[in-house]
Parts: structure tokens; C-alpha cells; sequence
């Protein structure tokens, strides 16, 4: 994804990380900042935030988002 993600394209992938979660594999979320979007990681975080509360009632983070390099990543895992 990238910090300035859709609406809809948010919950598309949303629905596609519910259903990966159903069948009870773990979620590598990544927010991929290119060229100036780095002055962007309020948004990322906040893509990422919207995903967890979006997912909690299946999902749990089991780590939770951090930098590496230009990129930032969280893993989900079923509950």
C-alpha cells in the first residue's frame, strides 16, 4: 500500500486480509513511501491504525509497525 491509499482500494485489501486471517495465516502489511511521500509517516501510521481497528476482533498485531528503510511494516496474526 502507500500512505495516500483509496477508499475503497483500503478496503478491498482490508477484505482480503480478513479473509487470509480466516484461514488462519499470519498478514505482512507494508506502506511503501517513495520519494517525498517519507514526509508522509503520520498517514502511513495511520493507514496502519485504521487496519488494526478494522481487523481486531480476529486479529492480534504481533508486530507492531516499524520502519525498515522506507518502509512500513506490521504483522498480523489470527486471535
Amino acid at each position: 500500500m502507500r500512505p495516500k491509499t483509496g477508499e475503497h482500494d483500503l478496503q478491498v485489501k482490508i477484505g482480503h486480509i480478513k479473509k487470509f486471517i480466516g484461514k488462519k495465516d499470519k498478514v505482512k502489511v507494508t506502506v511503501v513511501f517513495r520519494g517525498r511521500e517519507i514526509t508522509l509517516t503520520e498517514l502511513g501510521r495511520g493507514v496502519l491504525n485504521r487496519i488494526i481497528e478494522e481487523t481486531e476482533e480476529i486479529a492480534m498485531v504481533e508486530q507492531s509497525p516499524k520502519f525498515e528503510g522506507r518502509i512500513l511494516v506490521m504483522v498480523l496474526s489470527p486471535k
